[in-house]
């Protein structure tokens, strides 16, 4: 018996190199290719799923650890791409679970990483950085989170705007801009790089907030990100992974038999600048530029209509249509900017979307998942604008949600400033003239004016240093009150 057992042990140490590896000669199973519609949101659900997904090492690895551990060797630059258990699992989930995933990643990468490339290396950030906005948004433009999260590199509307001077309004927001938002992103990763020193704790700050990060080096005594691993919230655990796991994919699809089926063009255009009122629908239709392409190059122009705000909007014009558009330049935008009487009444209201507080109060018997499958979030997202540790919630408690609703928005035509220009029209505000009960911040251990800006929507840093009349300089003491409107 004891002879067989040695037989067998023999066996099975020279049968165990050869189990589970992959390469190129011997492709995975995939699944197969889907032949729906694709839309942009399964991405986004995707990402969500993953980055919420249960840590852990796999049960039977099917990727030898050695080939992934040399190659992500091979791709070494400034920014660590450490393998263990963590990373290989993400790669494994990348090469087989979310192939089509990893396939769409690849047909639409050339549109955006020369751009990526171009202010990467403007701002003397590392290359690999272009990695990131696969898990951000999925590479999709248009991508906005049920948080309120939008564009490429997945900015809050508020932090757009107080921190890096990006306009987000009705009429244009900057963040679907790829130029514009891809130089903020730049911004915001070179700030996190000098504040930590370290590029995953940078990229685990740019995913959860520099305060939880403090807060998280704090609680574990350490001051890398494999050392806080466990003291970070459940997504950012899986963020560092995965970018990790976004680059082997990238470099290495053919070793796993991934490859694009069909590549995702760039629409080439020329851009003009323009200011007052002008009509987009007329636009689109004397130029002769299709409406899916108009939007297709224009993903920052939120409305149809352009107000008379004084403010340059940049407008793209497709390439192939540009010519005739400069033959007749004048005459198109003399159309698209006259009002007629007949259209004043029409354009005396306009639909816009924003993003709405409300609350959710707690039933008997509910526990916090639940309530999170009722609102349509993730358990994460819920918890972290409740400031919740637990997912015992009890009954009656209010948990703050947010949706985004269509509301009308009063608008008035001005008077002509001369003759020759055409008829426009501003924006105007309404005054309902109800008081406004004045609210405060108390300030924790770890808070900065950034993640307190964060934390309410509409409120930026420097408005709260208009309301608190703060200094740039000024230090925020622990159990201050701080006005937030």
């Amino acid at each position: 018996m004891r002879k067989l057992g040695l037989i067998f042990v023999g066996f099975w140490l020279i049968c165990f190199p050869v189990i589970g590896q992959i390469t190129a000669s011997e492709s995975p199973v995939q699944a197969p290719v889907s032949t729906n519609k694709y839309l942009p949101q399964e991405d986004l659900e995707l990402l969500k799923e993953l980055s919420m997904g249960e840590q852990g090492m796999p049960t039977a690895l099917m990727i030898d650890p050695a080939f992934i551990s040399s190659r992500l060797a091979k791709l070494q630059n400034q920014i660590p791409l450490v393998y263990n258990q963590y990373t290989h699992q993400f790669v494994e989930y990348f090469a087989f679970k979310k192939v089509d995933f990893t396939r769409r990643m690849l047909e639409k990468r050339d549109i955006y990483f020369p751009l990526y490339e171009k202010y990467l290396k403007q701002y003397n950030l590392p290359e690999e950085l272009k990695y990131l906005s696969l898990i951000e948004s999925g590479l999709e433009t248009k991508a906005i989170s049920n948080k309120g999260a939008g564009g490429l590199w997945q900015f809050m509307p508020y932090t757009a705007r107080g921190d890096f001077g990006l306009r987000v309004d009705g009429v244009v927001d900057e963040r679907f801009d790829p130029e514009k938002a891809t130089e903020a992103a730049c911004k915001y990763l070179k700030q996190l790089y000098r504040v930590f020193g370290d590029w995953h704790l940078a990229l685990a700050a740019y995913n959860t907030g520099p305060g939880n990060v403090k807060r998280a080096i704090r609680k574990c005594g350490k001051s890398d990100f494999w050392g806080i691993y466990n003291c970070l919230p459940k997504q950012t655990r899986a963020y560092v992974p995965q970018f990790i796991a976004m680059a082997y994919m990238m470099n290495y699809n053919w070793e796993h038999a991934i490859v694009a089926d069909k590549w995702v063009s760039k629409v080439p255009v020329d851009t003009i600048q323009v200011k007052g009122y002008l009509n987009l629908d007329l636009l689109k239709k004397f130029s002769n530029i299709p409406d899916h392409i108009f939007k297709e190059v224009n993903p920052h122009i939120m409305s149809s209509i352009i107000p008379n705000d004084n403010r340059l909007v940049s407008i793209n014009i497709p390439s192939n249509h540009f010519s005739y558009f400069k033959e007749n330049r004048q005459s198109i935008l003399d159309s698209a900017g006259y009002i007629s009487p007949s259209q004043r009444d029409s354009l005396s209201k306009r639909i816009v979307e924003k993003l709405v507080r409300k609350f959710y109060k707690v039933k008997r018997g509910q526990s916090l998942p639940e309530v999170a499958r009722v609102l349509g979030m993730s358990l994460a997202d819920l918890k972290k604008l409740n400031r919740l540790r637990s997912n015992r919630v009890k009954k009656g408690k209010k948990l703050v949600y947010f949706v985004r609703v269509q509301v009308e928005e009063s608008v008035s035509i001005a008077d002509s400033t001369s003759d020759d220009e055409p008829e426009t029209f501003v924006i105007k505000k309404r005054n309902k003239g109800k008081k406004v009960k004045s609210r405060y911040h108390k300030v924790r251990s770890g808070d900065t004016l950034s993640e307190i800006a964060d934390r309410y929507p509409g409120l930026t840093i420097s408005k709260l240093k208009k309301l608190n009349h703060l200094r740039a300089s000024t230090n925020l003491r622990l159990g201050q009150r701080l006005r937030i409107n």
